[in-house]
């Protein structure tokens, strides 16, 4: 079975004329990040950014895609605006159900990525481990258990991602209202 890994923009250049906030600039290669996650195993990646984000990151979508395809990575597209989630549960699960069957169950590594590798992108690692069951808390039939099952898997997602990738993971309420909105179409 394949992993599935969360990172920040690959050749993301932001503050680059000085720090801001106490944060520093950030200057990476968009070649030798992309080399780098096909040396480590990733057969595909999942963009959470649009045309204008990873423009404005200093990634460009031509020379992203153009530096994929030569590496022979696959790029799926599911862009979303910060701090939100994918337009609709239906569009997010026929993704992620392609990602976990064409990817992950044929042992293929893949890597998330949004700006930072933390909202967007651990919203897509919470619905791959709801796909693949491996955080999940059984429904029982009456109202009052549904509404628990949905709390107590939502808080077990939550904290897991929270846990693995960053206290920050899952940054807003639409975001959790999303994750809520999934759980139940499962």
């Amino acid at each position: 079975m394949g992993n599935l890994l969360l990172s920040s923009c690959p050749g993301k250049k932001v503050r680059l004329t000085g720090p801001v906030r106490g944060r520093g600039a950030i200057c990476r290669d968009l070649g030798l990040d992309l080399q780098r996650f096909r040396q480590i195993g990733i057969g595909a990646i999942v963009c959470c950014l649009d045309d204008e984000e990873l423009s404005f990151l200093g990634a460009p979508w031509e020379s992203y895609e153009r530096e994929a395809d030569s590496l022979g990575l696959d790029v799926i597209r599911l862009p979303m605006a910060e701090g939100f989630a994918p337009t609709s549960v239906e569009t997010a699960d026929a993704a992620i159900t392609s990602l976990v069957s064409d990817y992950t169950l044929q042992g293929v590594h893949v890597l998330v990525h949004c700006r930072g590798g933390v909202g967007r992108a651990g919203l897509i690692a919470c619905i791959w481990m709801l796909k693949l069951g491996l955080v999940w808390e059984a429904p029982r039939q009456a109202p009052f258990f549904m509404q628990k099952h949905l709390y107590k898997t939502l808080c077990a997602l939550v904290d897991t991602i929270r846990m693995r990738r960053s206290l920050k993971a899952i940054e807003t309420a639409e975001q959790v209202h999303f994750l809520a909105r999934y759980i139940e179409y499962l």
